[in-house]
């Protein structure tokens, strides 16, 4: 998945096929998983309940929950947290430990999740590469008439470009949510630099949100392009109070 990682230790189950962490500054922490292989006794064995409110829901859905939250508990071992189980607020935000930043996500196939104990913001995600047409169709509510202009001078296919460009944005919703808990369209934050051969990406804000989280605010992040899929990861310092 990443250029420099190393792997996680896999279960006897064939439902995990791969994971791994980055070795970057802020690492991130992935899994490949195959829902064909999911099945309801996993839950128990591995000690992670399958909550009500998904008793119903369809496999995929089942297969997502339980890659993610095996995910989480194999990187907060690293934290000293080997048995934690992740919940969600009334929100559906998830409910980190006290001390500990993190972020998390899944399509298809993937789970990724970012943790640190700094005092970060912290906001990870990842994509499947949206379809051309789909990226034609959605990009005017992804993106401003500048932004378009951008993606398209960069030496990437469009929806390659317009998945990065909605992952980016994903991510900082993330990050800001637990601070701001204030839903943001996709207007509202705008990407000014693409560096696609670092990884790199600045974004600001197109609006006030409160007396730290302004338009004066640049946000970082890094991003990853792995075969068709797109992974982003946004920090930036956590309010000072």
């Amino acid at each position: 998945m990443f250029a420099s990682e190393t792997p996680l230790a896999l279960p006897s189950s064939p439902f995990i096929r791969a994971a791994g962490m980055s070795l970057d500054t802020l690492p991130i922490a992935w899994c490949e998983f195959d829902q064909h292989h999911w099945h309801a006794e996993l839950h128990q064995a591995w000690q992670l309940p399958l909550p009500a409110s998904l008793q119903s829901a369809v496999t995929k859905r089942k297969a997502e929950h339980l890659a993610s939250r095996w995910l989480v508990q194999q990187n907060f071992a690293h934290f000293g947290l080997p048995h934690f189980v992740l919940c969600n607020a009334p929100d559906r935000s998830p409910l980190w430990p006290a001390g500990i930043q993190a972020s998390l996500s899944h399509t298809h196939s993937v789970a990724v999740m970012a943790a640190t104990r700094e005092p970060l913001c912290v906001g990870v995600d990842v994509e499947q590469i949206m379809a051309e047409e789909t990226a034609d169709e959605t990009a005017e509510m992804l993106m401003s008439p500048a932004e378009k202009q951008r993606l398209l001078a960069r030496p990437m296919p469009f929806a390659q470009a317009a998945t990065l460009l909605f992952s980016l944005k994903e991510s900082v919703y993330k990050a800001l949510w637990p601070q701001l808990h204030q839903p943001m369209d996709f207007l509202q934050a705008e990407v000014l630099e693409l560096d696609v051969q670092q990884g790199r990406a600045t974004l600001r804000l197109c609006q006030d949100f409160d007396e730290y989280f302004t338009t004066k605010a640049l946000l970082q992040a890094r991003f990853w392009l792995a075969g068709d899929r797109v992974i982003t990861l946004l920090t930036h310092p956590l309010p000072t109070k």
